[in-house]
């Protein structure tokens, strides 16, 4: 289940994580959501869905940046294929019903506009 790490509103953001989610929602000086970034599959294939309300979506890998054990490079985020809006919108709906309702709505809706 998704769960509120830490409420930094005032500062501009707000973090859920779960074991299968990271969800960071960016807030503007008038205290409106004006973006958010749903990391998925963290133990699997990670990718990010990224919305933000002067830019089209975005759905790309993480490249964890992991060549070898002696070596640690830092993680970015590539381009990658088609989202999996059915099960990602399922999943969500799952995990993060306990979260605030008005950052669950945004999600729901820039997910399902966005397939």
């Amino acid at each position: 289940m998704l769960k509120e790490i830490s409420e930094t509103k005032e500062r501009g953001s707000r973090w859920f994580c779960s074991d299968y989610f990271d969800l960071i929602v960016w807030y503007g000086k008038d205290g409106r959501a004006t973006g958010f970034q749903l990391c998925y599959d963290k133990k699997g294939d990670e990718r990010a869905f990224t919305w933000r309300e002067d830019q089209l979506p975005t759905h790309e890998r993480i490249d964890s940046g992991e060549s070898s054990p002696l070596k640690n490079m830092t993680p970015i985020l590539v381009p990658d294929g088609l989202v999996p809006y059915e099960e990602l919108l399922r999943r969500f709906r799952m995990d993060a019903a306990d979260i605030d309702r008005e950052v669950f709505s945004l999600v729901l809706r820039k997910l399902s506009a966005s397939r």
